[in-house]
């Protein structure tokens, strides 16, 4: 009895694992191949997730937030969902929908038609590996909401001749930096010493201004990323008036 019940259930599975099998091969018979749009879309938004993963090396990322945080910066990303804590703890996941730009052309190589296409992809940094899905079904769920950062871009050229006016007095320096009226999202740190007066302008960690202003000169410095990285230089106004000041990366 054992055994012939075993071998009703044995063809029941059997028979269920057949129909999935021929709904599974009509499926895949009936399914168009990818366009030629979508595969050169797909293509375009491989190489925005290449660039996003560097970056996440390049600034010593490992916890869930600040991925989060920096692919909700880059143009044409969206960050659809976020797993886990940290890297090597326990993982982060995070799902991503990439704006592609796909064409097709003919067989003279002559463009057809254009244009974007959401394309989605599933990122698993850690703990142990990281590895990648491309092209996913993109899942029907709202983009997280990223504030984007403020940009240091185009002030550069700005400061010199506001600061220069305003000479190493640090009130005038102040009302210097309030009349460039900067985004009031980026830090601003003043201090005065020795006659001597030094500014850091913050944008972000890596977008940093250095400013020395004597009775001489302004003097202007941008830290490298190297030297910005986590446990190296502040973006400080004292690091204006020290030693460090203009120093070339260790």
């Amino acid at each position: 009895m054992v055994y012939a019940a075993t071998a009703v259930l044995g063809v029941g599975a059997l028979g269920v694992a057949t129909v999935a099998a021929k709904r599974y091969i009509q499926h895949a018979v009936l399914a168009e191949p990818p366009t030629e749009l979508h595969v050169t879309a797909a293509s375009d938004a491989s190489k925005k997730v290449d660039a996003l993963l560097q970056q996440f090396a390049y600034d010593h990322l490992y916890k869930a937030d600040d991925y989060v945080h920096t692919a909700g910066q880059q143009p044409g990303i969206a960050v659809l969902s976020v797993t886990g804590q940290t890297h090597w703890q326990s993982g982060v996941t995070l799902v991503l929908k990439v704006t592609g730009h796909g064409t097709e052309r003919g067989a003279d190589g002559s463009l057809i038609t254009e244009r974007d296409a959401p394309i989605c992809f599933r990122l698993q940094l850690g703990p142990e590996t990281d590895d990648r899905d491309n092209d996913i079904t993109c899942p029907p769920t709202t983009p997280l909401q990223i504030t984007k950062d403020p940009s240091l871009d185009g002030v550069d050229n700005r400061l010199p001749p506001a600061l220069r006016a305003a000479g190493p007095h640090e009130p005038a320096v102040r009302a210097a930096l309030a009349a460039l009226h900067l985004d009031p999202a980026i830090h601003q740190d003043v201090i005065t010493q020795n006659n001597r007066v030094g500014v850091a302008l913050r944008a972000t960690q890596y977008d940093c201004i250095i400013i020395r202003i004597t009775t001489k000169d302004v003097q202007l410095w941008r830290p490298s990323h190297t030297q910005l990285s986590p446990g190296e230089l502040p973006c400080s106004a004292g690091l204006a008036l020290g030693p460090e000041f203009k120093t070339y990366p260790h």
